[in-house]
């Protein structure tokens, strides 16, 4: 393996040291315990048979195992070994048991530890890495790829165990018969060689083909789900279909090669096994014929050894195969939890309490590799007071929001909270402040307290007072189960009135000293904007209140109105005023005052 990707995996598994240490002890123990079993039985096979092919060159090993059967407190020597051989094999496996339990506890720990890591990465980023990213990747790399760092997790101890495992029966086996055990050991970098390649140059990158069809799965699932309503409108049902049906067939070509190439290493074993087994007992009926029966013992032994060694060769090389085919997951999750993804850094200032307005100072503002949105412009939103925005779509208007609440910080210029610069305040100081209401309200699949609630733990008086200031109460009660509704998926339980409603409340709870309404009567029909608008003429007083609006039936009795054009102020009044002024708001006001017909 390339020590970058040992490096990727030691970076999952760092955090946890004492439980590395205690499954490295377990592994190595274990690995010692089979070892030891192995020597045990072949002093049991020697005894049976009643043969002894030379006491002398059996190797220290063999011969202080002697030593300890000699001091065992059984006279009888094979006794004495079988013994040991059953208390060896017995604390091996108990040995083994609980590596194995300790392994999955620590695998699925590392997974969750690391899922919510990766989740905690995602909600601490900047609102423009969402823009810029695909939804389905985002729920690929949250929930899917996280599960692989449970299978790997496991497989690299796996891996150890078998190596060290191989270790020591290899050093009884040349303790043993130092020229059989150099024959066999010439198939080992054959055999190596062979795994890694395939390890190394195709599952690798299959894995990494495969990381990528799944995450256009993912995408596609997600798009489907958001724009089924339109899907079905328009037809289009066959278009996600095929786009899938290509992705699935992209993934699972990948995983069939990857398959087949897992197979090799297992067939390759059995065939080694035996023609190696057989290569010897050739060469020694060959050059030693009168000594094949008191060889028989180590034949014996070496066939065991060759069963236990098998089996440990093909759980390496499969799951060593196995984990480069995985391991792009745990490369791509590295490079997320590495990647800086923030540019609004927090500010170290705990605004206390909203006292006098904010103000813009030549603040101008584009996204990445698009042109300014907003210009140089300079406004003030005083305290107490109701300041409107209007213009058309793609003026800026949400733009302003979004800096105001910080999702983004200016290109140029700044923003002054009473009289502090934004970027120096604590982000949740000064959001606690405001209340946010826009047109595409996100609704849950919850109930309609939860809803409101908003992960917040409060008492149901609370939900109560915000519900009726929203003008809300009314529509809850009809439900049989009031409160406790559940609403559906994205609110579709709810009418668009009724989802804007429970916005409204869900703002309310927080007691905000701040109020944003972006739109948030521009998707409703005339009934549900006259609710709606009952409950924003409520909650607007003893308020400072920004909204954002296009229709002008909803800003004309704010104390200030401010016109955007093109990224710039343009005008700025009160109603009367800028009628009065003959621009672009009165322009606005006549194309609006005209019924529908005249305006075709």
């Amino acid at each position: 393996m390339k020590i970058p990707q040992l490096r990727v995996i030691y970076y999952f598994i760092r955090p946890y040291p004492l439980q590395i240490a205690v499954i490295t002890t377990l592994i190595t123990l274990f690995a010692v315990l089979e070892g030891f079993s192995l020597g045990v039985l072949f002093r049991v096979l020697e005894s049976t048979l009643a043969t002894s092919p030379a006491g002398q060159g059996r190797g220290f090993l063999v011969n202080s195992l002697d030593g300890l059967i000699r001091h065992f407190p059984i006279g009888d020597k094979l006794v004495s070994a079988c013994v040991l051989l059953i208390i060896s094999v017995a604390v091996k496996n108990i040995v083994s048991y609980i590596n194995v339990v300790l392994c999955a506890r620590t695998g699925y720990r590392i997974w969750g530890d690391n899922q919510r890591r990766i989740l905690e990465k995602y909600l601490q980023s900047d609102y423009q890495y969402f823009l810029d990213s695909k939804q389905g990747e985002i729920v690929y790399r949250i929930y899917t790829a996280p599960s692989y760092l449970g299978f790997i997790l496991n497989a690299v101890p796996q891996i150890i165990t078998e190596l060290i495992k191989m270790v020591v029966i290899g050093m009884i086996l040349f303790s043993l018969s130092f020229k059989i055990s150099l024959a066999v050991l010439l198939f080992c970098p054959l055999y190596y060689l062979f795994t890694r390649h395939i390890a190394l140059n195709i599952s690798y990158h299959l894995g990494r083909g495969r990381v990528e069809a799944s995450e256009r799965e993912n995408v596609l699932i997600s798009e489907m789900s958001l724009g089924i309503r339109q899907i079905k409108l328009f037809i289009s049902e066959s278009r996600w279909i095929k786009e899938f049906a290509i992705a699935m067939k992209k993934y699972f070509n990948l995983a069939l090669r990857d398959s087949r190439w897992l197979a090799v290493p297992k067939h390759l074993l059995d065939f080694m096994f035996m023609a190696g087994l057989a290569g010897i007992l050739i060469a020694i009926k060959l050059t030693s014929p009168g000594n094949l029966a008191a060889m028989l013992p180590i034949m014996g032994i070496f066939a065991y050894a060759f069963l236990r060694i098998m089996p440990s060769l093909n759980v390496m090389s499969t799951h060593w195969i196995q984990v480069m085919g995985v391991l792009p997951n745990l490369e791509t999750l590295h490079d997320l939890l590495e990647k800086n993804i923030r540019s609004v850094v927090d500010g170290p200032v705990v605004l206390e309490r909203f006292r006098e307005g904010i103000r813009f100072e030549r603040v101008s503002f584009a996204y990445p590799q698009r042109p300014k949105v907003l210009a140089h412009i300079s406004m003030e939103f005083k305290k107490g007071r109701q300041t409107a925005i209007i213009g058309p779509s793609g003026a800026g208007k949400t733009t302003i929001v979004d800096l105001m609440i910080r999702l983004f910080d200016p290109s140029e210029g700044r923003i002054l909270v009473d009289g502090v610069d934004l970027k120096t305040l604590k982000m949740d100081s000064w959001r606690k402040k405001i209340g946010y209401v826009s047109q595409d309200t996100f609704i849950f699949h919850a109930t309609i307290a939860e809803n409101i609630a908003f992960g917040l733990d409060l008492p149901h008086e609370e939900i109560v007072r915000a519900v009726r200031e929203a003008n809300a109460q009314e529509f809850i009660s009809r439900f049989p189960h009031g409160y406790e509704t559940i609403v559906g998926d994205r609110g579709m339980k709810l009418s668009g009135g009724q989802r804007q409603r429970i916005a409204i409340a869900r703002a309310l709870v927080r007691r905000p000293e701040i109020l944003i309404l972006d739109e948030a009567t521009s998707s409703l029909d005339s009934v549900s904007e006259a609710y709606v608008q009952e409950a924003i003429n409520n909650i607007s007083k003893n308020r400072t209140v920004i909204i954002i609006a296009h229709r002008l039936s909803t800003v004309r009795h704010a104390d200030h109105i401010l016109v955007l054009d093109n990224g710039k102020i343009v005008e700025s009044g009160t109603h009367e005023q800028l009628l009065a002024l003959n621009g672009k708001y009165r322009h606005y006001h006549h194309v609006q005052s005209q019924p529908a017909q005249a305006r075709i």
